[in-house]
C-alpha cells in the first residue's frame, strides 16, 4: 500500500465514531448546563451579564481525535456597559468602558477572573455531583481557576471523565476588529463574530488590563473548502500525540496556524501523503526560526507561549519525525507507518 493510503488507514483509528461522539456529547451539555445555572444561583452579577456559550477548539474546526473528553468553551459576558476594544500591540487589546473609574477606564483582566473564581468556588465546595439522563453520576471539581484563560472542570464518572475549558469572553462584531485587516473575506469577517478574552502579554505580565483578539469562527470558515487540509492537520496533531512528551507545549492551534498560514499557498486536492510531509516541512522551519505569526496579526509570536527549553526540545523531536515520515513516503511501510503515529 502507498503512504497515502496507509495515512488513510490511520485516520480511520484516529478519528471519533458518531455513536461515542452522541454519548459524549449529551452529557457533555448536560454538565456545562448545570454548572451555568448553578453559578447564577449563587452569583447574580453572574446571572445578568452570562450571555451564553460558544464552542471552540478542536471540537469547533471538527478535527477532535481520539475520545471526545474535551471541551473548549468561551463564555460569553455581556455587561451593561459601552465597551470598545483599542489595539495595545501586535494581538493585544484594551477594552475601554466609560463608566469604569479604576483602571484608566478600562476592563481590568485579574479583577475579571477574581470575580469569576470567587463563584466557581461557591459552586465547587470543593467538589459537587451531577447525575446526567443516562444515569451517569459525574464527580465535578475546580481544578485550573482562571490564573491563566480558562476556569477548568473536570467532571469524573464511572465510565467516562470530561474536561471542560471555560474561557470568559466578549463578543464582538467584524465591523469592531481593532487590528490590521486579517486575511478573512469581508462576508466572513461580516457574518462571524469575534472575542475579547483575558490574556497576558508575553514578557509583560504586570499589565493587567490587556485582552487577546481571537476570531475561531473566521478560521474555521477559511478552512472549509480546502479539500485535504483537515485530514492533515488531523494527522499532524495524531503524530503530536503519539509523540506529547518530545513535543512539549506543541498545541493543537499552533499546528492550525502553520496550515492556515499555507491556505492559499497549496494544492490540498494532492495526496495526503505528500501534503504531510510538506506542512511537517513548514513547522519545522517554524521551530527552527523561533517564529510563528499568528494568523489573524503577524505581528504576535505564537511561540512566544513556549520557553527556550521546550523550544529546543521540539525542534530537535519535530525534525526527528520529518526524517521518519519521510522514510515512510519512500518505503510504503505500513509498520513504519503504525509506528509513527502508534496506531495497531
Amino acid at each position: 500500500m502507498s503512504f497515502a493510503g496507509n495515512l488513510q488507514e490511520v485516520l480511520k483509528k484516529l478519528l471519533i465514531s458518531d455513536e461515542d461522539r452522541a454519548v459524549y456529547t449529551k452529557d457533555a451539555v448536560e454538565i456545562q448546563n448545570f454548572v451555568i445555572e448553578e453559578l447564577k444561583k449563587v452569583d447574580n452579577t453572574f446571572r445578568e451579564v452570562f450571555n451564553g456559550l460558544s464552542l471552540g477548539g478542536s471540537y469547533l474546526d471538527r478535527v477532535k481525535l481520539n475520545t471526545p473528553d474535551e471541551f473548549d468553551m468561551h463564555m460569553k459576558l455581556k455587561f451593561p456597559l459601552n465597551i470598545t476594544p483599542e489595539r495595545d500591540q501586535s494581538a493585544f487589546i484594551f477594552l475601554n468602558a466609560p463608566f469604569i473609574v479604576a483602571s484608566c477606564g478600562r476592563i481590568h483582566r485579574l479583577k475579571l477572573q477574581s470575580w469569576l473564581r470567587d463563584a466557581f468556588h461557591k459552586v465547587f465546595n470543593p467538589v459537587c455531583s451531577f447525575t446526567s439522563s443516562s444515569r451517569q453520576t459525574y464527580k465535578l471539581s475546580y481544578t485550573l481557576e482562571g490564573y491563566g484563560c480558562a476556569h477548568t472542570i473536570e467532571a469524573v464518572g464511572s465510565s467516562r471523565s470530561i474536561k471542560f475549558d471555560l474561557v470568559p469572553a466578549f463578543e464582538f462584531t467584524g465591523a469592531q476588529w481593532p487590528l490590521p485587516v486579517p486575511p478573512v473575506t469581508e462576508k466572513v469577517r461580516q457574518d462571524w463574530p469575534w472575542f475579547a478574552i483575558p490574556q497576558t502579554m508575553p514578557k509583560r505580565a504586570k499589565r493587567t488590563t490587556t485582552f487577546m483578539a481571537i476570531a475561531p469562527h473566521w478560521e474555521r470558515e477559511m478552512m472549509k473548502k480546502s479539500d485535504n487540509m483537515k485530514n492533515i492537520l488531523r494527522l499532524m496533531k495524531g503524530l503530536r500525540d503519539a509523540h506529547a512528551q518530545k513535543l512539549p507545549h506543541l498545541s493543537s492551534y499552533m499546528l492550525k496556524t502553520v496550515l492556515l498560514h499555507q491556505l492559499e499557498k497549496v494544492d490540498w486536492q494532492r495526496d495526503l501523503g505528500t501534503l504531510l510531509v510538506e506542512m511537517w516541512s513548514r513547522l519545522v522551519e517554524h521551530l527552527q526560526n523561533g517564529r510563528l505569526p499568528y494568523y489573524l496579526e503577524s505581528e504576535h509570536n505564537v511561540l512566544t507561549r513556549m520557553n527556550a527549553e521546550q523550544l529546543k526540545k521540539c525542534r530537535a523531536a519535530s525534525l526527528e519525525l520529518l526524517n521518519r515520515l519521510k522514510l515512510a513516503k519512500a518505503s510504503g511501510s505500513h509498520l513504519e507507518c503504525s509506528l509513527l503515529f502508534n496506531v495497531k
